[in-house]
């Protein structure tokens, strides 16, 4: 989590605008009269849920709460965040020059999208050639409420009215094209959206990013979005999460669909724990969204077969970026060993072809609860849809299917459940059951600085995929290449868990007493690779923070790796020592027999217990939370975390 975002959890919106201005409940927002012009019916409105502030009348000025500080008392983004972190008990960082500007750019953005807002709305209310719009609202059963909820609006036909309304709010050109508002043409820069429903896109905290826009009219394109900019980035953003936070944390699950009328149906029958995708498979960055709400992840996409394509690369991208968690598993003799196993239950709801979660959540209600409720697990699913894929009749797809179905079955944690998976698999693929017992648990691989170095001579091994580490050393030497001073911040053991060799190299140096020497060609290459790559504005708005908390990341998934290859190593020397024997030695050993000879300590079934005791030591290591503060910063700043 940034200074910032710190900041504003912990300043209420309500609390700071109502020290100034008079406000009065109005169901669950709050209004007054507008504080910046003169008006007899109050058009100033102050959202709790969504910790915003917005005038609806003359000035259309509206923000957050440094939108508030900033336009109230008269004062900068950097004076704004001064109060505000005084007010709220942060203590701040010094932030130089350049990011303070990127920071006032972003702000402005943001400005005039929420302007945006304000316009398409008033033109969904007020025009009249937005009456096929509000039929379409209507015929798809949207109440008002829910409407203004949600501020949908209308994009006039026009191709400068939104440019001329913000031009005359004080946005120029740059500004209006940098929020992907307007787009350039034969004739000039036109507005993006026109003759469109509009749905104004929000990011976790509730400032809108961006817009999708429905065409109304047939040969149009269905559906335009804002472009990629500073603020939106659609493989990061999930619709309506801004209003489900709460509610997913409640019930302690997440219902992911895929339209943005798929939300807007769920919340109008109060199933506010569902979010969109917004058309796209799940990524890891949407996942990194959830994760800190709930573990109990639900997907229902289409039917067709592009859906469930999706469903599968969903399944895939949410398995990866949820990630496996050893836990401590008692065999049948009695002994403990690690095994990991997935650290959340996805399921899939499996729609009827021809129908949306709008349709059934709207005409069908009970049938959908039933879905719901009746969803299988990701196993079972992929089970399902490899039985199709494949012909079973072949020995090859036989192996395909195997080999893709038994590492889902190696990380489910139930026992029971997993020996049942074992069982279905072998009648499958016509295999022994015993043989796949033997696979079962996967050797956990040796992370790289725990192996040994190459023999001299002996071919070199095939480039491997980047590991979690490295995707966060990639992160790490954009950072440091963009602000240098950040690497006093850096844990000096962050390089040891880059498996990378060139990555590894690169960071070392940019860590060295002379970060300015010259480097080798190959990784002058790499460094101007990465250079070129963006650094999302939440890491460079506090460069060092970002340094500190993606290096004590990288350290604390480093000892995880550390304490999966000691599990390894225990479960090599319990096949080699044998389990009966152990057993035994565990008891003598446990209960400290003064008869004990000496020669016990360095017996077999000795060193595998102090392995053992090792591994658990390593599982357990935790540091002051350094680690875990992390895990908030990278997932919102790190495609790769």
């Amino acid at each position: 989590m940034t200074v910032v975002d710190e900041v504003k959890a912990r300043v209420d919106i309500a609390d700071l605008v109502g020290e100034s201005v008079q406000l009065r409940k109005a169901g669950r927002s709050f209004k007054a009269l507008c504080p910046f012009h003169s008006e007899k019916t109050p058009s100033f409105v102050v959202d709790p849920s969504r910790q915003t502030w917005r005038c609806f009348g003359a000035c259309s000025e509206g923000g957050d709460v440094f939108s508030w500080v900033m336009r109230h008392q008269g004062v900068e983004f950097r004076e704004a965040l001064g109060i505000l972190a005084d007010r709220a008990g942060v203590r701040l960082t010094p932030m130089d020059a350049q990011a303070e500007e990127r920071e006032k750019r972003l702000q402005r953005l943001r400005s005039a999208n929420e302007a945006a807002a304000s316009f398409f709305r008033h033109g969904l209310l007020e025009e009249a050639e937005a009456e096929e719009a509000r039929g379409y609202i209507e015929r798809r059963g949207v109440s008002e409420a829910v409407s203004e909820a949600f501020g949908l609006g209308y994009a006039p036909r026009s191709s400068d009215a939104l440019r001329g309304y913000l031009s005359a709010r004080g946005f120029n050109a740059d500004e209006i094209g940098g929020a992907g508002l307007s787009v350039d043409g034969d004739e000039g820069p036109r507005d993006r959206f026109r003759g469109r429903l509009v749905f104004p896109i929000r990011d976790p905290q509730g400032r809108c990013v961006g817009f999708g826009a429905r065409a109304l009219a047939d040969g149009d394109v269905k559906y335009l979005n804002t472009p990629q900019t500073p603020l939106f980035d659609k493989s990061s953003l999930l619709y309506g999460l801004d209003r489900s936070r709460e509610s997913v944390r409640g019930v302690d699950r997440v219902i992911v669909v895929e339209g943005y009328m798929d939300v807007i149906a769920a919340h109008q029958h109060e199933q506010t724990h569902v979010v969109a995708s917004m058309g796209t498979a799940l990524t890891e960055k949407q996942v990194a969204l959830i994760k800190p709400l709930t573990r109990n992840i639900l997907l229902a996409l289409d039917a067709d077969a592009a859906g469930a394509a999706a469903t599968v690369r969903g399944i895939d991208t949410t398995r990866e970026a949820v990630g496996t968690e050893p836990q401590p598993v008692v065999t049948a003799h009695g002994l403990v060993k690690m095994q990991n196993t997935l650290a959340a239950d996805i399921r899939i709801i499996e729609l009827p072809v021809g129908h949306d979660p709008d349709d059934l959540i709207r005409l069908d209600p009970e049938r959908w609860a039933t879905l719901v409720a009746e969803a299988p697990g990701y196993v079972d699913y992929r089970f399902r849809r490899s039985r199709e894929e494949h012909d079973l009749e072949s020995p090859r797809e036989r192996s395909a299917l195997l080999e893709e179905l038994l590492p889902l079955v190696t990380t489910t944690s139930d026992p029971v459940v997993r020996a049942d998976y074992l069982q279905r698999l072998a009648q499958l693929c016509r295999v022994d059951v015993a043989s796949l017992r033997g696979r079962g648990t996967p050797a956990t691989p040796v992370p790289a600085h725990l192996r040994a170095s190459t023999v001299a001579g002996e071919p070199a091994p095939r480039p491997r995929p980047l590991t979690r580490i490295d995707r966060h050393a990639e992160t790490l030497i954009r950072l440091l290449q963009h602000s240098p001073a950040a690497a006093a911040d850096v844990d000096p053991g962050a390089t040891a868990g880059v498996s990378d060799s060139q990555r590894r190299a690169l960071l070392s140096a940019l860590l060295g007493p002379d970060a300015t020497a010259e480097l080798g060609p190959e990784l002058e290459a790499l460094a101007t690779e990465l250079r070129g790559s963006p650094i999302d504005p939440p890491l460079a708005a506090q460069p060092r923070v970002a340094a500190r908390q993606i290096s004590a990341k990288m350290c604390h998934l480093r000892r995880q790796e550390d304490a999966r290859a000691q599990v390894q190593i225990v479960e090599e020397q319990q096949r080699e020592v044998g389990v009966l024997v152990l057993h035994d030695a565990a008891y003598a050993l446990a209960g400290e027999r003064s008869t004990r000879p000496d020669s016990d300590e360095e017996s077999p079934a000795a060193s595998v217990l102090e392995s053992h005791a090792r591994a658990i030591a390593l599982h357990q290591h935790r540091d002051d939370g350094s680690a875990d503060e992390a895990d908030t910063t990278t997932a919102k700043g790190e495609a790769g975390a």
